[in-house]
C-alpha cells in the first residue's frame, strides 16, 4: 500500500463556488433544459426532502435542468447506476464513494466525483440485543450480525476489521424484521431511520445496546452529491447550479419542515413505500441537524468537507484493507481547494477509537 502523505497534503475543504469542468455560460433563456437523472441511495423518505423540494419548487428547472429521480435499494446502489451510465448524478456516503473511486479501472471516466458534502455527521450505528448477550462491541465476534450488502456498510466493516471482530455476516435488506425476531444478535441501522423503526415496533430502548460509529472514531461524513467524471467535464457549470439549487431545497426544508413532510409522504405514497408522519418527522429532524451542524460541532458552513474528515476516512479505509490508496484529490474532487500544510499533516495519525461513555473499561481496543 502507498502512504497517504502525498494525498493528505492535498486534503480538501469543499466550498462553493465549485468551478467544475469547462467555464460554461449560465443557462440562456429559451434553451432546452438538460435531462439529468439523479440516483438517490434509498427509497423515498425524508433523507431526500431537500432534493424533492428543489424539484417541486422549480429550483432545478431554474438551473437549466429537467431532473428525474431514481431510487436505489439494497441490491442496486446509486453508485452502481452512476458508474453504469444509468444516472448522471448520485447521492452516496463519502466512504462508499471513496471505495468506488479507488477501485475504478485505471483511466475510467465513469468514477464518481464529489460535488458537495451534504450530511457531515455520521448517523450510522450497530444495534444489539442486550438479552442475547451483546454488551460490548467485542461480543459481536462470531455472532450473527446483519449488514447491508454492497456499499452501505463500508464504515461498519472498517470498524470491525480495525478491532479484529469477525461476526457471522447475514445480508440485511430493506427491513430489520430479522433483527426484531432475534434472528440476528445485532443489525446495522441509521439513527434517523431503523433505530426509530425498532422503537416504533414496540422495542423499549433499554433492551438495546447501541454502538454509534462516531463514538468509535469511525463517524465518517455520509450523504454527498456525486457526478460521473466524464459527464461532469461537459456540464461543469450546470452541476454548480444544481448543487446550489439542492442546498436551496434543504434550506426550504429547514424553514418549512411540515411542508417538506407533505411532499415526502406524497413521494412515499406514489412509490408504495409504507411510512408515517411521526417517523418521517423524526428522520427530517435528524437529517437537518446533520446537514446544518451546530457551531460547536463544526466551524465550516454547509456544503464543505473538512480536511480532517477526508483524511480520517481515507486512513480508516486503508487500515481495513478496503482500498490500497486514497483516491487522488484532483480526480475525486477537482473543485476542492487545498488545505494548508499544517491541517493536512495533523491527520497522519489513525482516527482515535473512542468507546461510548457507557462502555465497560475492558472494551476491546
Amino acid at each position: 500500500m502507498l502512504k497517504l502523505g502525498a494525498y493528505l497534503l492535498c486534503a480538501v475543504m469543499i466550498a462553493p463556488p465549485l468551478c467544475f469542468g469547462e467555464d460554461q455560460p449560465l443557462q440562456v433563456a429559451g434553451e432546452s433544459p438538460v435531462s439529468v437523472r439523479m440516483a438517490l441511495q434509498w427509497s423515498p423518505q425524508s433523507q431526500f426532502a431537500g432534493f424533492y423540494l428543489a424539484q417541486a419548487r422549480g429550483y432545478y428547472a431554474a438551473a437549466g435542468a429537467d431532473v428525474s429521480f431514481l431510487h436505489a435499494n439494497a441490491r442496486h446502489s446509486s453508485l452502481e447506476w452512476l458508474q453504469q451510465g444509468k444516472a448522471e448524478l448520485a447521492t452516496a456516503f463519502l466512504a462508499d464513494a471513496m471505495v468506488a473511486a479507488a477501485n475504478a479501472d485505471d483511466g475510467s471516466e465513469a468514477h464518481p466525483v464529489l460535488i458537495g458534502q451534504l450530511v457531515r455527521r455520521s448517523n450510522l450505528m450497530l444495534l444489539g440485543w442486550k438479552e442475547l448477550g451483546i454488551a460490548r462491541l467485542r461480543d459481536l465476534d462470531g455472532r450473527p450480525v446483519s449488514l447491508w450488502p454492497g456499499p452501505f456498510s463500508v464504515a461498519v466493516r472498517a470498524l470491525l476489521a480495525d478491532r479484529g471482530i469477525e461476526p457471522e455476516v447475514i445480508p440485511q435488506y430493506g427491513t430489520v424484521n430479522l433483527f426484531l425476531h432475534q434472528g440476528a444478535a445485532a443489525c446495522t441501522a441509521m439513527e434517523y431511520n431503523e433505530y426509530h423503526r425498532v422503537w416504533q415496533a414496540g422495542v423499549d430502548q433499554d433492551r438495546l445496546k447501541v454502538f454509534l460509529l462516531r463514538d468509535f472514531g469511525f463517524g465518517f461524513p455520509e450523504d454527498g452529491l456525486y457526478a460521473r467524471a466524464d459527464w461532469l467535464q461537459r456540464h461543469g457549470a450546470l452541476v454548480e447550479r444544481l448543487w446550489r439549487a439542492t442546498m436551496d431545497g434543504w434550506e426550504y426544508a429547514r424553514a418549512h419542515p411540515e411542508r417538506a413532510l407533505d411532499l415526502v409522504l406524497s413521494e412515499a405514497e406514489r412509490a408504495q413505500v409504507p411510512t408515517n408522519r411521526p417517523h418521517e418527522r423524526w428522520m427530517l429532524k435528524h437529517l437537518l441537524a446533520s446537514i446544518f451542524l451546530d457551531s460547536s460541532e463544526e466551524s465550516l458552513p454547509p456544503a464543505r468537507l473538512s480536511a480532517s474528515s477526508y483524511a480520517a476516512t481515507a486512513k480508516a479505509l486503508i487500515g481495513a484493507a478496503l482500498i490500497d490508496k486514497a483516491p487522488p484529490v484532483a480526480d475525486f474532487c477537482p473543485g476542492c481547494r487545498a488545505g494548508d500544510e499544517r491541517s493536512s499533516l495533523s491527520m497522519e495519525s489513525r482516527p482515535m477509537a473512542i468507546d461510548p461513555p457507557d462502555a465497560p473499561a475492558d472494551e476491546t481496543r
